[in-house]
């Protein structure tokens, strides 16, 4: 019997017998094994999807040809880095990175996130519309059962990433919900970083194309909602000038433009 339990009953780590702590001197300390635990339970606390653990910043990687759009998507790069590594100086701010499918905008929210994490700070990991889906969910005329718990675990965060803002365009009641969460987190100096497919202001970056041809062919003229539908939407008709307002304030903007990687080469190397 003691045999067919062994396994399961063993120690992985000889330093601490798995308690995370060593006494040294009569003085405890945390052990290796409990940081490099930590690593891993990170990005599971901050409900980072599996698919997104490998976008790092250290591994993404810009269009190598020299153009506006791979400059643009260059010093978004840059923004992110230093956002990242000086976060001391964003303290209570935060950034929306704006632009077309598949130029790399959650790859460096996620991978500044990832970052902060291992800095020891907390962070919490949200899609638009999975959000807008547990805020109709927790509807209930007599209470709500969803928000209290989502607002305890924001307040125990420092920044928070809120991926394809404006993906679908919510009812006044789920609007409502979703400022009070923005606001809520600008209000207590959590920093925001958002990413989005739509643009604020459509006709004048077609008005610069048609001038000066700068834009002719951009990606972000092809900005369009789902569904391949005619119209396009700006940013602001997706989620109300009032709490774009709110974004602009408080968040840099950046805007990437380039072609989308998924359908080229791709800007993560291939694991072994």
């Amino acid at each position: 019997m003691l045999n067919l339990f062994s396994e399961y009953f063993r120690r992985a780590c000889p330093r601490c017998g798995d308690s995370g702590w060593i006494i040294e001197n009569g003085v405890s300390r945390r052990c290796d094994c409990f940081r490099e635990a930590e690593k891993t339970r990170r990005p599971e606390r901050a409900h980072i999807p599996p698919s997104y653990l490998h976008c790092l910043l250290e591994n993404f990687r810009p269009p190598k040809e020299e153009n506006p759009q791979s400059d643009s998507i260059m010093k978004a790069l840059t923004h992110a880095k230093s956002f990242a590594k000086h976060y001391d100086r964003y303290f209570g701010r935060g950034i929306l990175f704006r632009g077309p499918v598949g130029v790399g905008k959650t790859h460096l929210a996620v991978g500044i996130l990832q970052e902060l994490l291992n800095q020891g700070l907390n962070g919490y990991f949200f899609n638009f519309i999975h959000l807008i889906e547990k805020i109709k969910q927790s509807y209930d005329p007599e209470r709500d059962v969803y928000e209290p718990e989502f607002f305890r675990q924001l307040e125990r965060c420092t920044v928070v990433v809120m991926d394809e803002l404006g993906a679908t365009k919510p009812s006044e009641f789920v609007f409502n919900k979703l400022y009070d969460i923005v606001n809520f987190c600008f209000d207590r100096k959590i920093s925001m970083i958002f990413t989005t497919n739509y643009l604020d202001a459509v006709e004048p970056v077609a008005a610069r194309s048609a001038e000066n041809g700068s834009l002719e062919g951009s990606s972000l003229l092809r900005n369009r909602p789902p569904f391949s539908s005619p119209q396009v939407y700006t940013l602001a008709e997706r989620i109300t000038d009032r709490l774009l307002s709110r974004i602009i304030e408080r968040c840099d903007d950046v805007v990437m433009d380039g072609p989308d990687y998924r359908k080229t080469k791709g800007r993560i190397p291939k694991r072994n």
